[in-house]
């Protein structure tokens, strides 16, 4: 077996809730007492295919709309929305807000503000002094609103995809879409001039072949001036977030029972034991986000990995649990574990520590980005080399390598671990989400390879939303 049919078997084995192709070939020939198990449908053509409705495929999926593309939004889950929504990822980390996030953010200041009334001084980019996050059903409603606004867009929920459509062309593998499992029987090509992998764990892209990153790389790998010696195939942690409200009017936060205590209030700031108990109860708002527990999931590609992951956080979780209801507070776990990383897509260009580091802005930048170094289980880097200035998103970064028709979104572009860490926040992958899904909609107009875009032009373009308006003047840096 050569690689690139071991990797597409492996891509779509090995994800949580996929079905290897094999055997699912094996059973559209299958006769039930129904008849066929799986029944083929027509196939479906479009301009773009995103898939995945999350931090970066949304937006993406938009701009390609807008671009006049005719558009395919995919999603795994029942509902779109991604992180916030089953993970609850409900606070925003990272810079810039800008482009359809930032108009995301501001109906969600504007509509669900958990205080009743919009925060005041949200500003043009969605920032304030404070910190603030929303409910996952405020995320979920405004996504599905935003999408339902754009007519050019069909969205396809509970669709998995299965495979990936592919043909030799030359030295490159091309991309024309995916087949999806559209429901519980039915199997369904969806066919594309440009396909965007905007998944988060690189399904797509590794079903086609691409060469894909995973893990911590050694610092030598790519020339690195910070990392490990010798590298592994240590993702960044997982973690189980909650939110937990108050149910009786004497519930008191119980800090002498849960020792380590990050949670976040609404609308106002970072709480620990330390807080001012009086001063606490005048402010408090009676709902907190909690970043409950963390494990290593050795491999986040594996589903009985993610389940064991998940089974463990649980067991660590269940003390604080208790204390949490005993002290009269109720707490809604998130549907899903919180990945934080999965595979990385190699890509024309691999960003790396130092590019981040050095706040470079290349010639090719498609996105303009701004969030610390964030790598949960890197213990040895210092603190003042995880601070970064606003630094550029290269679209080399968006092309896989050997790869036509397909473009990358959100975390699994070309990245070293440590350099991941930091673009991985929902802010920057939603706006390489958005250039993505502009370049998108330029390809498929133009019928052009995904290398002879002219990069000026849509430059130009993100450049008129406003996408870089951020980072222009040096004071804003």
């Amino acid at each position: 077996m050569d690689r690139r049919s071991f990797l597409k078997i492996i891509g779509a084995g090995t994800v949580a809730g996929a079905l290897n192709p094999l055997q699912l070939a094996s059973c559209t020939n299958t006769k039930g007492s129904g008849g066929t198990r799986f029944r083929q449908l027509d196939p479906l053509d479009f301009d773009v295919a995103v898939v995945g409705a999350g931090a970066a495929g949304i937006p993406a999926a938009i701009a390609a709309a807008r671009g006049g593309a005719r558009v395919v939004l995919i999603e795994e889950d029942t509902v779109p929305g991604g992180a916030p929504v089953d993970m609850y990822v409900t606070f925003v980390c990272g810079d810039p807000r800008v482009g359809i996030f930032n108009d995301m953010m501001q109906e969600l200041n504007r509509r669900y503000p958990l205080k009743g009334t919009p925060i005041s001084g949200f500003g043009k980019y969605g920032w304030t002094g404070n910190y603030h996050f929303w409910l996952p059903s405020a995320f979920q409603t405004v996504v599905c609103e935003m999408l339902a606004r754009e007519e050019n867009i069909t969205l396809m929920c509970g669709a998995t995809v299965i495979d990936t459509l592919t043909h030799d062309a030359g030295n490159r593998t091309k991309v024309e879409g995916v087949r999806i499992l559209r429901g519980y029987n039915t199997l369904q090509d969806i066919r594309a001039k440009i396909t965007v992998d905007a998944t988060g764990t690189g399904l797509v892209a590794a079903q086609a072949g691409c060469e894909f990153m995973y893990g911590r790389e050694a610092r030598s790998d790519y020339n690195e001036s910070v990392g490990i010696e010798k590298g592994d195939s240590q993702p960044q942690h997982c973690t189980l977030m909650y939110i937990t409200q108050r149910l009786r009017r004497d519930a008191r936060l119980p800090f002498d029972k849960i020792p380590r205590w990050d949670a976040l209030e609404a609308d106002f700031r970072w709480i620990d034991a330390k807080d001012d108990p009086q001063a606490m109860e005048r402010r408090d708002a009676g709902i907190f986000l909690r970043w409950g527990q963390s494990v290593v999931c050795p491999d986040t590609l594996d589903s009985i990995a993610i389940a064991e992951a998940h089974g463990e956080i649980l067991r660590k979780i269940q003390p604080e649990l208790d204390a949490l209801h005993d002290a009269g507070f109720g707490v809604h776990l998130a549907p899903k574990l919180g990945v934080r990383e999965c595979r990385r897509i190699k890509g024309e260009t691999v960003i790396t520590y130092d590019h981040i580091a050095q706040g470079t802005m290349p010639d090719d930048k498609i996105a303009d980005a701004r969030y610390s170094i964030d790598s949960w289980g890197l213990k040895d880097l210092p603190v003042h080399l995880k601070q970064v200035p606003p630094y550029g998103i290269p679209y080399r970064a968006v092309v896989p390598l050997a790869t036509e028709g397909l473009l990358l979104a959100g975390r699994i572009i070309s990245g070293t671990h440590i350099a991941a860490s930091s673009y991985r926040v929902q802010p920057i992958c939603a706006a390489i989400g958005e250039a993505v899904g502009t370049a998108a909609a330029m390809l498929a107009e133009k019928k052009i390879p995904v290398r002879e875009i002219d990069l000026r032009k849509l430059q130009a373009a993100l450049d008129a939303k406003g996408l870089f308006d951020v980072y222009k003047n040096s004071d804003n840096h």
